[in-house]
């Protein structure tokens, strides 16, 4: 697998990609949490309020993964859909790190 440290801007990941993030969780909800995370849609611009996000699903703990049985999971739509999730670029905080198989 490739780790690198990527921008936070539209060209941080494709589809299918993990991304490795800080995430700030906003007031009273606690402070930050780390979030492992597999990009299923591009980022988008949200029309209502400007603000970039990330779509995909927040990867479950305690899980032994790889890029390829993520693949597997999702493709086979068994990743749980209550760990969809929309995180909101600026709300990321320190560097993202993209994971990927090396071809």
């Amino acid at each position: 697998m490739d780790v690198s440290m990527v921008p936070k801007s539209d060209s941080c990941a494709d589809p299918g990609d993990v991304l490795f993030f800080r995430y700030k969780l906003g007031i009273g909800k606690g402070s930050r949490a780390e979030r492992l995370f597999l990009l299923t849609e591009p980022i988008t611009r949200d029309a209502a309020t400007g603000n970039k996000l990330l779509t995909g699903f927040k990867i479950p703990e305690g899980g032994d993964y790889s890029p390829d049985s993520l693949e597997t999971l999702y493709k086979n739509k068994e990743l749980p859909e209550d760990n969809y999730r929309t995180y909101i670029m600026s709300n990321i905080y320190g560097p993202v790190r993209r994971i990927r198989k090396i071809a």
